[in-house]
This record gives C-alpha cells, structure tokens and sequence, in this order.
C-alpha cells in the first residue's frame, strides 16, 4: 500500500455497504482517498507506509529536558540515525550510530493481534551516544504503520457512506464540502471520536 492510497477499496466499500453496481468504483475511491486524508489530519498521523526509506529531520531541542529520548513520526523500520553534531546543516560528514546505540520504543510494538509502529527512539545505558544540544537529527527510516487497523478501514468505509448518502448513518445536508458535511454530522464526528481516543497521536513530533 503506497503511503498516498485510501485505507479501502471501492470493493471494500461496496461489500461493506451492499453495494453491487461497479460503475461508480472511480467515484468512490477518490471519496475514499479524501475521508482517507480527513482521518489524517483529525488524528495527527498516517496509517500506510513509506514504500521504501526516506530520510526525515528532527531537532533535539523540542526535548531538552528529556536528553535520552527522541520522539518521531510513525516509523515501521529503522535505517540509520545521523546527528549533526557541527551544526553545519549537512549530514554528509557524520557517521551514523550503530545499532547498539540506541533502541526503538515501545518494545515489542510490532507484535501482538495488532501490529503497531515505534513512536520513539531511546539512547540505553549502554550508549555512548546522548541528544544533548541543540542538534537536528536525521533519520532514515521506512515510516508508517505495518498496516492499516481494521478500526481504521472500517471507519473510512462508514466515514465515506456518510459523505455519500449510501448508510443509514447518512442525513440528507446541503453542505458543499466533504469536511463540512462530516463536521456537521453527529453520526460521522461519533466515529472521529472513538477513533481519536483509540489512535490519535500523543507525545511529541
């Protein structure tokens, strides 16, 4: 699943919402991609995953009093951690930490009946490294989710059904917006809520 696809199909949504014609699947989905993009912005993270590893930058200043840790993006697996220890701006001339200098928290995230990402990245007694300074860090790593949770597809399809009219869920609006019309929906910002209790980011960027 590529990091700028909707968290269903249209024949996810049709099966969901009993819906047989295959005509408007193209509709469907660009609705899909949107609420897809909605779920996004309200929880404060992404549920797909990067196809390949790209490099992110941090700064250690956002936690100062904490000079052990590193909070991050979403990340499913972990490439290299570079600091830029002279503060030159380039990551060119420094060396990437070793893999015993670090460890990804929470342990075990990707285990268990719903597989999640490491949030966080801690310096372990062992280290010699620290995130002392005022320092950007640079981290290349694959971001995302291991995959999409059911709660989350589930919620796109209902989210989606709304926007279209296609559930019982739905109230007829005359709103000319898809934001608008879930904003305005106590049926839709039910399942927003449930969905920012169980996934919304917390902590740090």
């Amino acid at each position: 699943m590529a990091i700028t696809d909707a968290y269903a199909t249209a024949a996810t949504y049709r099966g969901l919402i009993s819906k047989s014609d295959t005509a408007e699947d193209a509709e469907i989905l660009t609705d899909l991609t949107a609420i897809s993009r909605y779920i996004e912005r309200r929880l404060g993270r992404w549920f797909t995953v990067d196809a390949s590893a790209v490099a992110r930058v941090y700064e250690t200043t956002l936690l100062s009093n904490q000079p052990k840790s590193l909070f991050i993006d979403d990340l499913v697996a972990l490439t290299s951690i570079k600091v830029d220890e002279d503060d030159d701006g380039s990551f060119a001339d420094e060396s990437a930490w070793a893999s015993t200098d670090y460890e990804l928290l929470p342990h075990n995230a990707g285990d268990g009946p719903e597989p999640g990402p490491y949030t966080q990245i801690h310096i372990p007694p062992w280290s010699s490294k620290d995130l002392w300074g005022n320092h950007h860090v640079e981290i290349t790593a694959t971001f995302g989710w291991p995959a999409v949770p059911s709660a989350i597809e589930q919620a796109c399809v209902q989210l989606t059904g709304i926007l279209r009219l296609e559930t019982p869920r739905a109230t007829r609006s005359v709103n000319i917006t898809s934001e608008t019309v879930l904003e305005t929906s106590p049926q839709a910002q039910e399942i927003v809520t449930a969905l920012m209790q169980m996934y919304a980011k917390r902590g740090l960027f």
